[in-house]
């Protein structure tokens, strides 16, 4: 009862954008959770090239994902001028909200249905999952799950440049890549992010931590979008200027990436204003 006090009076600051010069962002319901709850993604700029960033699918175990999320949302909503021009930027701050329900403790991570929602997806999916040394529950079948269909759904239709997946706290990027071949760039996106944000990158997760099996981030990649696991180096704070960062080199990036007319002064005054000569490259 005391966490759900505490969620109610922190809900304007999860979900409800501050004032700003601008109004409040476009707003997609995703889908539901199994309680019911939505799942609601926050557009910011209207360009073409949609990037995706998604906190909270590990729900209040993994609280700070859903706060950074709430931050870089409220950043970009008092900052319009730093979404470039050929952008738009899709941000879920909860993908998991039944389990933001649940608290900070372990049961936070699960969904209502007690699945593990981040091992419910649809590439290397098994019946018997792991986080660490216990077992969790990846659910009957991949995609058993309200959420993962509902972002599977979404992902599909959207077709994002990007989708980077939020987690905390193993100090690092970890490329999807289903059966372990990397079929939509995801090692170039945790490489390009890692010079950006700090995090390091290019050591399999399984290597230092334990085996995971039916993660959002393999499925994305085995659809050939780029798509990593960002893993914060602490369960506490949010980490945002780093992560600030990592946002604007994939805007900074893609804006050069944009067709030959399109807003070419736009593009460049973008580049110029808020571009770090690191993040531009002719790489990709």
């Amino acid at each position: 009862m005391k966490w759900l006090i505490l969620l109610l009076a922190l809900w304007p600051v999860f979900f409800i954008q501050p004032p700003g010069p601008t109004p409040v962002p476009d707003t997609v319901t995703v889908g539901y959770s199994v309680r019911g709850m939505p799942i609601v993604a926050e557009r910011f700029g209207d360009g073409p090239m949609p990037v995706l960033l998604t906190g909270g699918i590990h729900g209040g175990y993994e609280i700070n994902t859903v706060v950074l999320m709430s931050e870089l949302g409220a950043y970009f909503h008092e900052h319009p001028e730093a979404i470039a021009p050929n952008i738009s930027l899709y941000i879920i701050p909860v993908a998991n909200p039944d389990g933001l329900l649940r608290g900070r403790g372990f049961a936070g991570r699960f969904n209502k249905n007690g699945v593990d929602l981040n091992r419910n997806w649809g590439c290397g999916w098994l019946p018997e999952a792991y986080a660490g040394s216990a077992h969790v529950n990846p659910g009957p079948a991949p995609f058993s799950e309200p959420e993962t269909q509902a972002l599977r759904d979404f992902i599909l239709e959207l077709q994002p440049l990007a989708v980077v997946w939020y987690h905390s706290a193993a100090d690092g990027i970890f490329p999807g890549a289903c059966d372990g071949i990397d079929r939509g760039g995801s090692a170039w996106l945790a490489g390009r992010l890692s010079r950006a944000t700090g995090y390091p990158t290019g050591v399999p997760f399984n290597l230092y931590h334990y085996d995971v099996s039916g993660t959002a981030p393999d499925w994305v990649d085995a659809q050939g979008i780029p798509s990593v696991d960002l893993e914060l180096s602490s369960r506490k704070d949010t980490e945002f200027a780093r992560n600030l960062a990592g946002v604007m080199a994939l805007q900074c990036h893609f804006a050069q990436l944009a067709a030959p007319g399109w807003h070419v002064d736009n593009l460049y005054a973008f580049i110029e204003q808020h571009c770090e000569a690191e993040w531009l490259s002719d790489e990709r």
